[in-house]
């Protein structure tokens, strides 16, 4: 099959993505909502995850075409493959493709929703697949994106299906069993699971991580504690220890937080261990320690304004 129509529309899309940020900004949006500051390495991460998913229709459309060139069900399959592209040249699809990478989702997700429903067919009744990545977990936060639309494009996909000569096709493959084989693309997923992909990159998608938050709290605690159990002013080796300290948790989460230089990470330790000082210096009472939620709040006011 030729499939440079939709790999010159992909590459427009990624141009277009480059440029203008249309995914990203929904992703930084999304994260935002649920109290997340999304960092330019889990953001770009998680762009290049999607991107992966759309570079494997063509993929695996050209694998089921040549797989099945010169077999008895060369046809039937190319009427398949017809059926699993037509969406892709709608002039009024759901989402402009205007909108680069993320007006492809739907596009996409028709497409490889058709291949993996008749892909899920050949396996349960002749031991082929057209497509052996688990894509489930992806499609999962695919069709959050859609929205409604995931509905539509699923009755959608249901019609291809009647269209899409899925019974003659697994008849032939059954009829002529063991003379050749189906093989599935090879994509930028293959060897690793999708699912942990998903786990890592996507997580901001569907619940907030407040680990850093945690770690904040519990090294500040830390650090106040042993500010306040001494009967002397802190002095400025326990005040440096004390950014030290903080400045080594939030350097393992640099990546995922906007705060990535040095200058940032220095002044939020400086910010946070500065408040508990005052607080203790403050207290005028031997051995009082800052409680949990005055700690609490020094560090999600720190992290809000990082956002």
């Amino acid at each position: 099959m030729d499939t440079t129509h939709i790999n010159e529309m992909i590459e427009t899309a990624l141009a277009i993505e480059a440029k203008e940020g249309h995914l990203a900004n929904y992703l930084q949006d999304r994260a935002a909502e649920r109290g997340l500051a999304l960092g330019h390495k889990q953001r770009r991460e998680a762009i290049e995850l999607f991107e992966g998913y759309v570079r494997s229709v063509p993929d695996h459309l050209s694998a089921a075409a040549a797989s099945s060139l010169g077999t008895p069900v060369e046809a039937t399959m190319a009427q398949v493959i017809r059926s699993a592209v037509a969406y892709w040249d709608e002039p009024d699809d759901l989402i402009p493709n205007e909108l680069g990478l993320l007006g492809l989702l739907d596009d996409a997700y028709f497409t490889m929703r058709v291949l993996q429903l008749v892909s899920d067919r050949l396996h349960a009744e002749s031991g082929q697949a057209l497509i052996k990545d688990n894509l489930a977990p992806l499609e999962v936060v695919i069709r959050e994106i859609l929205g409604d639309l995931a509905d539509v494009l699923d009755e959608l996909v249901a019609l291809a299906m009647a269209n899409a000569a899925v019974d003659q096709l697994i008849a032939k493959v059954m009829e002529y069993s063991g003379s050749f084989i189906l093989k599935s693309a090879q994509t930028s997923f293959a060897g690793m699971s999708i699912d942990a992909l998903v786990e890592n990159r996507l997580s901001f998608t569907t619940a907030p991580d407040d680990s850093l938050r945690d770690e904040l709290i519990t090294a500040l605690e830390a650090v106040s504690a042993g500010l306040a159990n001494q009967t002397t002013a802190p002095s400025q080796q326990q005040i440096t220890a004390g950014m030290v300290a903080l400045e080594q948790v939030l350097r393992r989460e640099r990546d995922d937080y906007p705060f990535a230089s040095e200058s940032d990470i220095e002044a939020i330790g400086a910010m946070l261990v500065g408040a508990v000082v005052v607080q203790v210096i403050n207290s005028g009472g031997e051995g009082h320690e800052p409680n949990r939620g005055f700690v609490e709040r020094c560090v999600d006011l720190v992290l809000d304004g990082a956002e």
